[in-house]
């Protein structure tokens, strides 16, 4: 029985690891996005979510491993020698994972960096919009305000007859 739980451990492993590749997968076209010379913000948020998701799977599994681990410690450090091969299995996998995890990172430190700025750009971009807007309202209310039926009578009509 305790074979059992052992090798759900290190299928919990394998399932991390692809969730791992997934996200990595999920970087490289936010790379991609990110690359674009007028960059989709809706494909990012979409992405990001993505991410988000496999973020919150990759906690899941975590949290049951850990769970699963403390059920099955004692009998994997009294018996080690019976469990050599799975153990040295879950030692390779953690080995990967870690490699992935630190790789995942360092992608999406600069991946944020460069959102941030993208973002700090597009606000630029709206708020100066804005003030376009604001221009031409109050260029346009000035004008109509100039032409109303008092202003224009003075200029068409000469009142000293």
């Amino acid at each position: 029985m305790k074979n059992t739980y052992v090798n759900i451990l290190i299928e919990s492993l394998e399932r991390k690891s692809e969730v791992l590749d997934r996200v990595m997968e999920c970087d490289a076209e936010q790379e991609e996005i990110l690359s674009a010379e007028e960059p989709d913000l809706d494909a990012l948020h979409d992405n990001q979510e993505k991410i988000g998701n496999l973020a919150a799977e990759l906690s899941r599994l975590d949290d049951g491993f850990e769970s699963l681990y403390e059920k099955v410690r004692v009998d994997l450090l009294q018996n080690k020698a019976e469990y050599k091969d799975e153990i040295h299995r879950m030692q390779d996998l953690i080995a990967v994972i870690t490699e992935k995890a630190v790789k995942i990172g360092a992608e999406e430190a600069r991946h944020k960096n460069r959102v941030t700025s993208l973002l700090s750009d597009k606000r630029k971009q709206l708020g100066e919009r804005r003030r376009n807007v604001n221009r031409l309202s109050t260029y346009a209310n000035q004008m109509r305000g100039s032409t109303t039926a008092n202003n224009t009578e003075a200029f068409f009509v000469d009142n000293k007859k």
